[in-house]
């Protein structure tokens, strides 16, 4: 309960309860004093490299279970995966809700007008001819992300 208190969190979280990954994951960052940026900012190579080696090893937890391990399991493992990539947004000062949300905006076209959807031959959701590609470099924008120019100025390394 101490720890909850640290965190400006209730004493418990009552089960079933809805809380945003991103509200989460930064309570951890800061309760550990880990990196957490609040503008999208490019980070040195060593600290995105760990960050890259972090979210390898958990998707690769989750490729080990997801044909023959319990759903609980499963379960866990697919929750770290989403754990450290909300860490390695927040390392990296990126909004991950936003992106997600222009992400989603950008798959919601892959249907037609008519409400046809096109499908690959094992269900995967394929692109029509009104899919809209997503515009992450603007969701970055409106976070206050400065894009590198080819001169190397823009968003600086933190």
């Amino acid at each position: 309960m101490a720890v909850a208190r640290v965190l400006g969190m209730s004493d418990t979280v009552p089960a079933g309860s809805r809380t945003s990954p991103a509200d989460l994951v930064h309570a951890f960052h800061r309760a550990f004093g880990l990196d957490a940026r609040s503008a999208p900012t490019e980070v040195p190579p060593g600290l995105a490299a760990h960050r890259g080696e972090l979210l390898a090893e958990e998707a690769a937890e989750v490729a080990e279970v997801s044909v023959s391990g319990p759903l609980d399991r499963l379960a866990h493992e697919l929750a770290d995966v989403v754990y450290v990539a909300y860490g390695t947004a927040l390392v990296h000062g990126i909004d991950l809700d936003a992106v997600i949300a222009e992400i989603h905006r950008s798959n919601m076209t892959k249907l037609g007008p008519d409400g046809s959807v096109s499908r690959r031959a094992d269900g995967k959701v394929l692109k029509g001819d009104h899919y809209e590609a997503p515009d992450v470099a603007g969701a970055l924008r409106r976070q206050g992300w400065t894009p590198r120019t080819p001169d190397g100025a823009g968003t600086p390394r933190g």
